[in-house]
């Protein structure tokens, strides 16, 4: 739930994930691919990570992790 988080922590999250949104491709943009990606930024606020910047580096990197191509999200999968 958001109500454990301050005013400032809540407004960095809402100003980054607002800017990821705006990367996300037209054809793949969905209410789901959003809560994904602000469910990222919260679990970033429960690491005690909860800079603006924080927020739009776990926001875009899950971002980049849903939009990569199926392929390559498999060979990925491999090399771990």
């Amino acid at each position: 739930m958001l109500i454990e988080f301050d005013q400032s922590t809540l407004a960095n999250m809402t100003a980054a994930l607002d800017f990821v949104c705006k990367k996300i491709p037209a054809d793949k943009d969905t209410p789901e691919l959003r809560k994904q990606i602000a469910d990222e930024m919260i679990a970033c606020a429960k690491l005690g990570r909860r800079t603006y910047v924080d927020f739009q580096d776990a926001g875009e990197k899950r971002l980049a992790e849903i939009a990569r191509p199926q392929r390559a999200r498999w060979l990925a999968w491999l090399r771990r």
